[in-house]
């Protein structure tokens, strides 16, 4: 076993052939990763790095008699290489790029060839069969011969997209690969290949995404700079979210970037993230060090009872989407000196967007979107403010109410009439558990300072159940005392906040009278039940005065219900009065916008404000605004011909050398067009800001161009 190799040692061997198992599976890296990689060696080339960790490869000699290596680990990026540099060589050969001073026969030898194999193969690689036929068919340089329909061949025909479209030398290019290290681990030829390969792809725990953020922050410093590094970052930051922090990182990301990573993607997103930055590394994980307190802090750890008090409360509905935004305020409020009073409001308010949302029915993965973007649209009319001169005089807490209030469809802020139309007939018993949890605590507790804080985490230990009033099981008794409509009653209520109580018992009533509940009786052992006139619990002080339960009954519990959920809850009002209108500024990621028939008069992308007068201008001057963030991404869409050519052609306007969009389209296509356009290069949507006239001032009908 050695330390790091450079790639180039590692190839070298004129008698060497690389094979690859056939218990392997086939080549199978995705094209964003080969694009990910060829960005890497620009990058490796601009910023002049000596070198660039590439991963680690595990092999085994294949014979005692032999040089060849049995590659039991690292295949894929092996034959990645290969692939990029026979692209390379055959790109010089056509003519598609420029050689510079590299000796491509020398390349060829070191790289693709092991020439002093006294056998009838000597390309280096042998992949898997399937692969082998792919991979031998490149090197005739005959597109006719290759096959089109292996992934050999469509990471191959990637490389030969982008390095035509690249400034790279064929020189620069096998300069920048030779910068690339890898952990070289050789086995002893006696160990079992099988076995390693199983042992190293079925046993043991997966790096987390976490593991490979910390592995990139650390492995380019110093030993010492490690060290020190470590220990007054890093430790700190495991500690801070008990030693997980791959959804901190993801949710700091979120904050940072105004979208969601994915829980795969999330340690090349970082990555991408601190390439584009700037930042050095030490101000970096400073940075994550101060938000890694704001995360504990949101667990209820800010030394302040109240807001304490409300945070755990908000812990206790079971979800984090909204942790990008509360991560984000806290940031905001501590720079700026929020009195704690406005940090109880805007916390308060989420909270009470949550419950209307719940006991409404909306879906929660509408919310996901709205925090990650909350923060930075409140931000946004600071800065309008700011630009147009005009005196900002709401709060915080009242421009994110004014957001919140004008969100229309799956993310809207319920209204009174909505929450007392469900309230009757959510069933609550059949909500996620941590839901219930939570509006059973705070209907119980209200605000009040005497409260039981622990209810929540007593009901998921067992120790306070929630009680059917009117049993599960009706018996002959129940179903006369609720009368001729019992079927009625039992299929409208029995779920329904009016039917449910807490118990502290730890008995179950079971389908005792309802007499028997509410005085207590005695168990067939002889054992005194208590009921609910012995209970402790607000919410079963109702029950105290009532001789009978039926639908009266039970509808004058669930008023009583309904103005305390009213109480806890209001709805929420904003002062905040818009700008007049000079034009509506509208987020690019903002799906509720209809922009069919809408009149643009500018644009704005990262801030910075480009006038234009049709759809059709505003696309063909976003798209080279793309491009030139991911050239490497938007040459490999062109060789797919959808959407993005490259090849000119009716209808299409050139975007750079060998890029066309298609530009003649009606305007939800140019969005659908730019919002493929933002995924697929890894650029989050909200960039992009469009000027569109007032809907009542608009000068023209929809002309679409």
């Amino acid at each position: 076993m050695r330390d790091a190799t450079k790639i180039n040692d590692y190839f070298y061997g004129a008698k060497t052939l690389f094979i690859i198992p056939l218990y392997q599976r086939k080549y199978a890296w995705q094209q964003k990763h080969c694009l990910r990689l060829f960005e890497d060696l620009k990058k490796i080339h601009r910023d002049h790095l000596h070198s660039h960790f590439f991963g680690s490869i595990v092999s085994t000699k294949a014979s005692e008699t032999e040089d060849d290596l049995l590659i039991i680990d690292g295949q894929q990026r092996i034959t990645t290489l290969s692939l990029l540099i026979l692209a390379g060589i055959n790109a010089v050969v056509n003519g598609d790029m420029l050689k510079g001073n590299e000796d491509l026969e020398e390349v060829k030898k070191n790289y693709l060839y092991a020439i002093r194999r006294r056998i009838d193969r000597q390309i280096k690689l042998r992949p898997i069969e399937d692969d082998m036929k792919a991979y031998d068919a490149l090197f005739t340089n005959n597109v006719e011969e290759f096959i089109s329909d292996s992934g050999v061949t469509a990471n191959y025909r990637l490389f030969y997209q982008l390095i035509k479209v690249s400034e790279l030398t064929f020189a620069e290019l096998i300069e920048s690969i030779e910068r690339l290290t890898i952990i070289d681990i050789c086995l002893d030829s006696r160990d079992n290949p099988q076995l390693i390969f199983e042992s190293l792809n079925s046993c043991g725990k997966d790096l987390e995404e976490a593991d490979k953020v910390r592995n990139y922050l650390l492995m380019s410093l110093t030993a010492e700079e490690q060290e020190n590094y470590y220990h007054t970052y890093w430790s700190k930051i495991e500690k801070l979210t008990d030693g997980e922090p791959t959804m901190f990182i993801r949710d700091y990301l979120t904050v940072k970037k105004n979208e969601i990573s994915n829980i795969q993607e999330l340690y090349f997103d970082f990555k991408t993230y601190d390439e584009r930055s700037g930042l050095e590394r030490e101000a970096l994980l400073s940075d994550m060090l101060k938000f890694a307190r704001y995360y504990r802090q949101l667990k209820g750890e800010t030394g302040k009872p109240r807001i304490d008090r409300k945070l755990k409360q908000i812990v206790n509905i079971g979800t984090t989407v909204h942790l990008p935004f509360m991560l984000a305020f806290l940031n905001y409020a501590t720079e700026n000196d929020f009195v704690e009073v406005e940090i109880y409001t805007v916390l308060d308010t989420i909270e009470n967007y949550w419950a209307r949302r719940i006991i409404c029915n909306y879906p929660a993965n509408a919310m996901q979107k709205l925090f990650a973007l909350l923060h930075s649209d409140i931000m946004k009319i600071y800065k309008r403010h700011e630009n147009r001169r005009n005196e900002l005089t709401s709060s915080y807490s009242q421009i994110m109410n004014y957001i919140l209030l004008n969100k229309q469809g799956t993310a809207k802020f319920p209204l009174d009439n909505e929450v007392k139309e469900y309230f009757s007939k959510r069933q609550i018993y059949r909500i996620p558990s941590d839901y219930r949890f939570f509006l059973f605590e705070r209907m119980e507790n209200e605000n009040s300072p005497e409260a039981d804080d622990q209810i929540v985490e007593k009901m998921k230990e067992g120790r306070i159940t929630i009680e059917h009033i009117m049993p599960q099981t009706l018996t002959p008794q129940w179903k006369q005392a609720l009368g001729e409509q019992w079927q009625q009653i039992y299929d409208d209520y029995l779920h329904t906040f009016a039917n449910l109580t807490l118990t502290g018992f730890n008995i179950a009533y079971s389908n005792h009278s309802f007499q028997d509940k509410k005085d207590g009786y005695i168990d067939r052992k002889g054992n005194k039940v208590n009921g609910y006139k012995d209970s402790a619990f607000c919410l079963s002080n109702f029950l105290k005065q009532c001789t009978q339960w039926t639908l009266t009954e039970i509808k004058e519990r669930e008023k009583l219900l309904l103005s305390n959920f009213m109480r806890l809850w209001p709805m929420i009002t904003s002062n905040y009065v818009p700008l007049e209108k000079e034009y509506e500024l509208v987020s690019f990621d903002d799906d509720e916008y209809e922009l069919t028939g809408r009149t643009i008069i500018g644009f704005r992308y990262r801030d910075e404000r480009h006038p234009v007068y049709t759809w059709k201008n505003m696309l063909i001057q976003v798209c080279p605004l793309i491009y030139n963030e991911n050239p490497s991404a938007m040459a490999y869409l062109a060789t797919k011909n959808y959407w993005i050519y490259e090849a000119d052609g009716k209808e299409r306007t050139k975007i750079a050398e060998g890029c066309y969009v298609l530009s003649s389209s009606s305007t939800n296509t140019k969005r659908s067009i730019l919002n493929f356009l933002f995924k697929s290069c890894e650029i989050p949507s909200g960039v992009l800001e469009l000027e569109l006239t007032p809907l009542a001032d608009k000068l023209v009908e929809g002309i679409e161009e």
